[in-house]
Parts: structure tokens; C-alpha cells; sequence
């Protein structure tokens, strides 16, 4: 078990649920949910915009919803959801169109979101995608008042700039409102070159989703903050051929090849997959991976990295690798 921000005791990992009701299953998914919990699991994330792309959007938080109604164990659970990157106009997911973080749509994205899944209170709430054009002030007042209010528990940021976060949670602090305690980046064992680092422009400012340095340092300095890494096996790109690492992504790079011969050398020497030392190293590290699964086989991958004990020397050279 660890803590969200010290205070909100969850799984090991994270089971995402972006998929579940659309291009996973339902009986598939189904099935996941109740293994994960088997096995122990409590932290499952979805988010108000999953899957429009595919969809509605919505879908994952109401198959959620129905299966927490036919198991009776809400209250096992830590249910993590987002607002902020739903689209406003059907059809188009685009970011050209995304709600946004205005007072307004937090309180009403939030609504949404208690009824398809179907409680009355959310346990961690993200800010999904950091919004520029929204005063920081305004975006933070509200996420304060919904803790306040009793509607959420914690709350949290994602793909979201270091400085930002810390400003948001001086901001907060000066406002005596609750901090963001959670920071959903994208993170795992390979570095991306510098230029992914930076970001890409969306609506003409940065979209920072790759966890960097500064992410890191700030963590060591703010023990109250946790880092969830989405994305931590690359959609498959460790083990799967047919995947190779992603140039757009900043990851097919001399360096990240030679990063993956130690993850893979360490991986035929501890008799494990190379997908289980990525997640075991980020769990040692205090990061709680978010893993997307479509089957039990994949999951099966995933509870098994969480009793991979990394000694000392093995850690060391993964990280200087």
C-alpha cells in the first residue's frame, strides 16, 4: 500500500479504466475490475471525456457506476475521475474544443461525473489538462469549494507544468482552501529526449505531460504531493515488436536504447518481464504507475511486478544506466 499525498491509503498501482465500455468490453472489463479488487486493488481512475474518441464519453464511468452498484463495495475503493478535457462539441475530441477549467465547468463537470458513476462523493479529482486561459485563481477556488463542500476528498492536477502546480498550491494555501495533493504525469523507466520534455503547444501554450526533472525534485522537496504515472509501459512498446518506440513521443533515441538494454539485461537476471521491472523500479521510486489493461493476462503481469523486490545495486544501476 502507499499514500496518496500521506494521507489516502491506496493500492500499489492504479487500474485505469480509459477504455473500459468502449474498445474494452464489458464483460472484460467486468472481469478485470473483480480481479484487481481480488487481488487486493483500490485505486481504479477514469475520467468525464473517456472515451470520446470512441464515443458518447462517459462510458468508463458508467460501467464503473454499474459494476460498484452490483458488487456493494464503494467504500473498498479509491475512485479517481478528471474534468477539463471533455469536449463541447459532439463528435470532435479535439482540444480546440475542450471544456476547459472555468469555476463553471468544474461545478457542472462534477455533476456529471457523481451520476454516471453514481455516488456522492468523488476520492481524488483531477484537473486534467492545465488551462492558460482560465485564471489560476478562479480553477482553484473551485476545486477548493468542492472539498469544502463534502462532493470531493482530494485533489489533484495532471499534465501540468511544475511551476504551475506550485502556484496553484500557493494560491490555494494563501485562499486557506485545500491543496492539490496528486500530480497525474506521464512517466516510466526511459527518459525522452529534451524537446518531449518541453511540451507541445495546444491552444498556443505549453501541454507539459511528460513527468521531467523538475517534476522529480519538486516531489522530493513536497512529500505531500504524489505522482501517478500514466502510460508507465508505453501502450506496449517494452514487449511488443509491433510497437516500437514512438518518435513522436520522444522516445526512439540512442540514449532511451541504451537505458532499455540495462531495464531488459535486468529483466532476464531477476527471471521477469521487462514490463514488470518498469513498474516495480517506478513503485520503488514512491511513483504509483497507472496501468491500462484489456485482459486478465495483462493484469495477471501487472500484480505480479508488485512483489519484484529491486535490491539496492540493481536500483542503482537501472538509475544511472
Amino acid at each position: 500500500m502507499v499514500s496518496l499525498g500521506n494521507v489516502r491509503p491506496v493500492s500499489a498501482f492504479c487500474l485505469g479504466a480509459m477504455n473500459f465500455g468502449t474498445s474494452t468490453p464489458a464483460d472484460t472489463a467486468v472481469a478485470i475490475l473483480d480481479r484487481f479488487v481480488d487481488a487486493g486493488g483500490t485505486f481504479i481512475d477514469t475520467s468525464n471525456n473517456y472515451n470520446q474518441w470512441l464515443g458518447d464519453g462517459g462510458e468508463s464511468e458508467e460501467l464503473l457506476g454499474e459494476w460498484m452498484r452490483s458488487r456493494g463495495n464503494r467504500d473498498d475503493l479509491v475512485i479517481a475521475t478528471k474534468c477539463g478535457a471533455r469536449t463541447t462539441v459532439p463528435g470532435d475530441p479535439g482540444d480546440a474544443h475542450w471544456e476547459g477549467l472555468s469555476a463553471g465547468v468544474v461545478h457542472e463537470a462534477v455533476k456529471g461525473s457523481l451520476s454516471r458513476l453514481g455516488v456522492d462523493r468523488i476520492d481524488l479529482y483531477y484537473a486534467h489538462i492545465d488551462d492558460r486561459s482560465t485564471p489560476l485563481e478562479e480553477t482553484v477556488r473551485a476545486f477548493g469549494q468542492l472539498v469544502t463542500g463534502g462532493v470531493v476528498d482530494l485533489i489533484g492536477c495532471s499534465n501540468t507544468a511544475t511551476w504551475r502546480l506550485d502556484r496553484a498550491r500557493q494560491t490555494a494555501a494563501a485562499q486557506g482552501l485545500s491543496q492539490y495533493s496528486v500530480i497525474q504525469q506521464h512517466a516510466t523507466y526511459l527518459w525522452p529526449n529534451p524537446p518531449a520534455l518541453q511540451g507541445v503547444l495546444r491552444r498556443g501554450t505549453p501541454h507539459f505531460q511528460h513527468a521531467g526533472i523538475e517534476h522529480f525534485d519538486y516531489l522530493a522537496e513536497h512529500p505531500d504531493v504524489t505522482l501517478v504515472a500514466h502510460q508507465p509501459l508505453l501502450t506496449g512498446s517494452y514487449a511488443r515488436p509491433d510497437r516500437p518506440f514512438s518518435v513522436e513521443r520522444g522516445y526512439a533515441h540512442p540514449t532511451a536504447y541504451v537505458r532499455f538494454q540495462a531495464l531488459r539485461q535486468a529483466a532476464g537476471d531477476l527471471g521477469a518481464t521487462v514490463n514488470q521491472v518498469v513498474l516495480a523500479w517506478l513503485m520503488h521510486h514512491g511513483v504509483v504507475p497507472l496501468v491500462g489493461l484489456s485482459s486478465i493476462a495483462q493484469l495477471e503481469e501487472a500484480l505480479a511486478a508488485v512483489d519484484l523486490q529491486l535490491d539496492a545495486d540493481l536500483v542503482a544501476q537501472l538509475d544511472k544506466a
